[in-house]
């Protein structure tokens, strides 16, 4: 016999397990919406420079055809994500001619696996040349002139020569590395600064060491001048009388030219005799001649004085 429970439990079943179904559905939807993009594989296209690997021992390459390939591949939108980890690589086999052309094989570092299309070009031609060294001198690329006043000087560079590594054909005519320009525009004192040589990294020298100190002397034009009828004195604390003849001296002088055409007697240049430790008489004797710093005496005349 049905108890009225189990004919009230019969009546609600066919909805319950309808609510379900449709429950069940929804949640299919639902995650169908959030998973069929993920699956859905989508193409890409990359440029990527190409690694040359295999390269025998002291040989370099000269020449390639291509230093990019173009790659198109297709996958999930996830595995996309990790295209920097794509190389493109020609590898050389062990004994590769000099003069030849190789595949350009794919290579994934750890990246989830992507299907290539097309690598473009699918081919490199490569040549090879023996690489040689050789000690090269330096040389010091100048450019601009000093300050008005001044002059260039010696110019120096440590090392004076550089180890370079390259192409035999490309060194056999090699006379110099020249460092990149150093500007002495406007200067007034001795420069010190490191360079590198021009176009450092690019080609196919190598160098040893890449940095160079070079060191540039400014100094000042040099200017002569000659000063007369400057007047010929005992010392300051001399209190007696005293006769100097002659009474002046003619005197050249040189140094910088900012401070020679400044010069004027009794404005920093003076002439002395020291008549102190000197008794009563008659004497001959030489005057010291006081100069500014940086000037310097060329002659005097007379050089002897009767005091």
């Amino acid at each position: 016999m049905v108890t009225a429970e189990e004919q009230n439990n019969r009546r609600y079943l066919p909805r319950f397990a309808l609510g379900l179904g449709l429950m069940a559905l929804i949640a299919l939807v639902l995650l169908a919406a959030t998973l069929l993009p993920r699956l859905r594989r989508e193409e890409h296209t990359l440029v990527s420079p190409l690694e040359i690997t295999g390269i025998p021992e002291g040989y370099i390459v000269s020449r390639q055809s291509h230093n990019r390939a173009k790659i198109r591949v297709i996958g999930l939108p996830s595995d996309l994500d990790h295209m920097e980890r794509l190389r493109l690589q020609v590898n050389l086999p062990h004994q590769p001619a000099m003069d030849g052309s190789y595949p350009v094989t794919p290579r994934f570092e750890g990246a989830p696996p992507l299907e290539v299309l097309e690598v473009t070009p699918s081919e490199v031609h490569i040549r090879l040349v023996k690489s040689v060294k050789r000690d090269i001198p330096v040389q010091v690329r100048i450019e601009g002139k000093p300050a008005p006043g001044f002059r260039l000087g010696e110019v120096t560079v440590t090392p004076s020569v550089t180890l370079v590594s390259g192409p035999s054909e490309t060194l056999q005519g090699l006379k110099a590395i020249w460092t990149t320009s150093v500007s002495i525009s406007d200067a007034t004192a001795p420069l010190s600064i490191k360079v590198p040589a021009e176009n450092a990294g690019k080609g196919l020298l190598t160098l040893c060491p890449e940095l160079f100190t070079v060191r540039v002397r400014v100094e000042e034009i040099p200017a002569t001048r000659r000063l007369s009828g400057i007047p010929v004195t005992p010392g300051s604390d001399e209190l007696r009388r005293i006769a100097v003849t002659p009474e002046t001296v003619d005197i050249e002088v040189t140094g910088p030219a900012r401070l020679v055409e400044k010069l004027k007697a009794g404005t920093g240049v003076s002439a002395v005799i020291d008549t102190r430790e000197l008794k009563a008489g008659i004497y001959v004797r030489r005057a010291a001649i006081t100069l500014p710093d940086g000037v310097d005496l060329i002659n005097a005349s007379p050089e002897l004085f009767t005091v």
